[in-house]
Parts: C-alpha cells; sequence; structure tokens
C-alpha cells in the first residue's frame, strides 16, 4: 500500500473533529454540507490545479488524472474471484472482467456494469471495488466491459457494444452461469446513460419480438440528459470536485463533436417521451455535482408513470463517489445501501 493510500485510510478511522479540522471550513451547496474526508481530497486536487496553472490539458492528460482514482480505490472483497477475458462481441473484441461470488452457482443472477467517465476516460477496472461489492452482496457473476471511447469511435459506439454485451450473455448463459431471468444493467455517470438507455431500447424489442427485459437497473449519478439549462445543480456546482462545467464541456466536445448527435434519443433517455414499463430502477445522486438535478429529475420522471423506483440523493457526496470509499465512510455506506437494493431485485 502506498503512503498515500495509509494516510487516507488512516483519515477515514480518525475522529471527526480532526477530519473537520484538517478539512478547513465545509464546503456547502444547496444546503448540502460535504463530507469532511472527501472535501480534503477535493483540496487537494484545488492545489495540483493551481500549480499547473492555466494550460488546457491534452486528452492524454486527462485520461492520465481520471485513472488516478485507481489508486486512491479500496482493494476489492477477497472472496470474489475474477477472471479478465476477452469477449467477441458483434461490435468488437472487448477486455472485460467478469467477478464471481463465492458460491458460484450454474444459475447465478448476472450483472452487467458500465464505468464511469463521460464516454471519454477511464476503463472497466475503474470501479473494480465496487462491482467486488456488488458481486459478493447480490451473490452475482458480474460483468464489466472496457466499451470503445469517443473520440477515436463515434457515439454511441458504447451503447451498441453494451446491447452487444446483453445478446452475448444470453447467447452464452448456460456457458457463464447465469440466469437469463435474473439479469441487471447497472452503471455509474455516462455508464448510467448506458445502462437506462440500454434498458429503453429492451423494453421496446420485447414488445415486438417478446425477447426478456433487464431484472432491474442500478443508476448511480447518472448522466441521463444533454440539455445546457441554466440554473440549478448546473450552476451551484459548476466548480465543483471531481466533476466540473468545464470538464463536462470537454466530455462534449469529443463524444458530440461540432454539436453532432448530441440531440440523439441515446443521448437523452430522460426525455424520452415512453417511460413507462422499464425495469425496477435504483438511482442515487451525490449533493454535490451538476447533473445531481437531471439525475433526480430522471427518478421522478420514472415513478410518475408507474415504475418502481428506489432513490437516493447522498447530500454530502460528490460525483464519482463510488471510488471514495478508502477515503470516506459516508461513500461506503451509501454503496453498501445500493448493493443491498439491487440484491433484493436479484432475489438473493
Amino acid at each position: 500500500m502506498s503512503v498515500q493510500n495509509i494516510i487516507l485510510s488512516a483519515l477515514r478511522r480518525a475522529p471527526r473533529r480532526l477530519v473537520r479540522h484538517m478539512a478547513g471550513p465545509p464546503i456547502e451547496v444547496d444546503d448540502f454540507a460535504m463530507d469532511s474526508n472527501i472535501q480534503i481530497l477535493a483540496n487537494l486536487a484545488a492545489k495540483r490545479a493551481a500549480a499547473q496553472g492555466d494550460a488546457t490539458p491534452s486528452l492524454a492528460q486527462i485520461r492520465e488524472a481520471g485513472n488516478a482514482f485507481d489508486a486512491i480505490a479500496p482493494k476489492r472483497r477477497r472472496r470474489v474471484k475474477i477472471r479478465d477475458v476477452e469477449l467477441p462481441l458483434a461490435t468488437a473484441t472487448l477486455k472485460a472482467r467478469i467477478y464471481e461470488p463465492k458460491r458460484a452457482s450454474d444459475t447465478d443472477p448476472g450483472i452487467l456494469f458500465f464505468h464511469q467517465g463521460g464516454l471519454v476516460i477511464m476503463h472497466h477496472l475503474t470501479d473494480d471495488y465496487f462491482c467486488s461489492l456488488l458481486a459478493d452482496e447480490c451473490r452475482a457473476k458480474l460483468i464489466t466491459l472496457d466499451y470503445r471511447l469517443c473520440p477515436e469511435h463515434a457515439f454511441p459506439a458504447a451503447i451498441e457494444d453494451g446491447l452487444a454485451l446483453w445478446d452475448y450473455v444470453h447467447e452464452e448463459a448456460h456457458m457463464l452461469g447465469i440466469d437469463r431471468r435474473r439479469i441487471a444493467l447497472a452503471g455509474d455517470s455516462a455508464g448510467g446513460l448506458i445502462a437506462s438507455v440500454m434498458c429503453q431500447i429492451l423494453r421496446d424489442k420485447a414488445q415486438v419480438e417478446k425477447t426478456s427485459q433487464p431484472a432491474a437497473q442500478l443508476l448511480v449519478y447518472p448522466w441521463v440528459s444533454t440539455e445546457r439549462q441554466a440554473g440549478g445543480s448546473m450552476d451551484s456546482c459548476a466548480n465543483m470536485f471531481p466533476l466540473s462545467r468545464a470538464t463536462m464541456e470537454m466530455f462534449n466536445a469529443n463524444v458530440f463533436p461540432d454539436g453532432k448527435n448530441i440531440d440523439h434519443a441515446w443521448a437523452n433517455p430522460l426525455h424520452n417521451e415512453n417511460l413507462q414499463k422499464l425495469p425496477p430502477a435504483i438511482i442515487a445522486t451525490a449533493g454535490f455535482d451538476p447533473i445531481r438535478d437531471q439525475g433526480n429529475e430522471f427518478a421522478e420522471a420514472l415513478g410518475a408513470v408507474g415504475n418502481q423506483v428506489t432513490h437516493y440523493c447522498f447530500g454530502e457526496l460528490t460525483h464519482s463517489f463510488l471510488c471514495m470509499c478508502r477515503v470516506s465512510n459516508a461513500a461506503e455506506a451509501a454503496s453498501m445501501q445500493l448493493a443491498r437494493d439491487l440484491a433484493a431485485h436479484l432475489g438473493r
């Protein structure tokens, strides 16, 4: 373990008064106060940004910064087994990691997980700890996919990869030891976009072809709209750690160059005119997140037309909190709650 991680782990166990003193005056937005442990991370990030000056970072530098979350993440649960594979999907042969619970069987539930990163940065191991948590708590086989990123691959390549993974898992369910009737879709941020859009596409397909639908959808601080509405969390959290409005604009420039496809239905699941008869949804948003309001609105819209929705707004947390469980007890508690909720849907 690095010296940095020893310090971060110690902060999580330190007396709250000491942590608050180290964090300094609390960051407050929209009646929320940031978790002090995460605020220490935010302060460190602000110092690094100030040292770098005003130079616009390259895409390679932005990707390197995104991968820095790998270093502070907790180690995955020991009793969960992993296999790193390459899957020959219809869209491309892609890397994936398969997580298996301690007592795996031939008919376990399945979870297809899609990582965060604005469809531009990060990778399938970014949420390694949370994926192991889901596999363990849900007693499910989880597959996380290294889907194709923009700008190297034009939108909606990532969603096409997700749909190809769904087809592959159904075709190979017996070999994978997965129960086709109990497969959930999950993802955070841009991964939440992929999962939510897939649920809508598969709902429409099932109505025509009588095919199966996901058993549930878990969407964590999901990106579900490209509309740039003024006001609300988009303004109050415009300069927040770790996701700012400037970062979002960078994502948009790479995913939707010159505005191409920015109004695509698959980029805006919030605005689908038909939100009925979708899988049960667990939606988590964070108080310190510019896309908090759109996630809250999506949860409300799904519930308004009769879908089963469990919605949390974790007010003291920030975007990307799934990666901060080594640092923050609040992030760990939120992650555990989401895993247990999904386990209930999958019939643990």
